[in-house]
């Protein structure tokens, strides 16, 4: 016979101040997103796309976004003692207002639209695979950063005990 399963809380709260803490949250959420919006905007505004060119700087940001939130999961859950406010500042927040995929469906379909088919699927590939690519250079980063933080040489020993 098989038992339920319990649900952990995700707040590590089982009392009367979760909503206090989701509050905390949803403002983690919030100043993260704030900062990396700015910085997109600061970006695309420094290092402007040429009519029907090659959208260089949201390529980067989608790229450097993958990096991040990659290295950002694995030292969060293996490097950094429990806490509740980095993934949703960073991850949630800062990663998803730094980085969009509709940015990519935008870019790709002007530059098809205007004529530019082979920059269009170019990029489109290229942002697919540049993301990847970033991806797991920053699991491979935070892996090591994890390991260095952690003082141990091997994490996934102590993910075990």
């Amino acid at each position: 016979m098989t038992r339920p399963v319990e649900l952990a809380d995700p707040f590590g709260d089982r009392g009367g101040n979760r909503h206090r803490r989701s509050a905390a949250i949803l403002g983690a959420v919030f100043v993260g997103g704030c900062v990396g919006g700015a910085g997109r905007y600061a970006v695309t505004r420094g290092w402007p796309t040429p009519a029907h060119g090659f959208p260089w700087a949201t390529f980067v940001i989608n790229a450097s976004g993958a990096f991040v939130l990659a290295a950002l999961l694995v030292v969060v859950n293996d490097g950094l003692p429990p806490t509740t406010y980095v993934r949703p500042l960073v991850g949630t927040g800062f990663c998803g207002a730094w980085t969009t995929f509709s940015s990519i469906a935008a870019s790709t379909d002007q530059l098809v639209a205007h004529g530019h088919s082979g920059t269009g699927v170019l990029y489109l590939i290229g942002s697919l695979a540049a993301g990847l690519f970033a991806a797991v250079l920053g699991l491979v980063a935070g892996r090591q950063l994890a390991r260095t933080r952690g003082g141990s040489d091997d994490v996934d020993a102590r993910r075990e005990t």
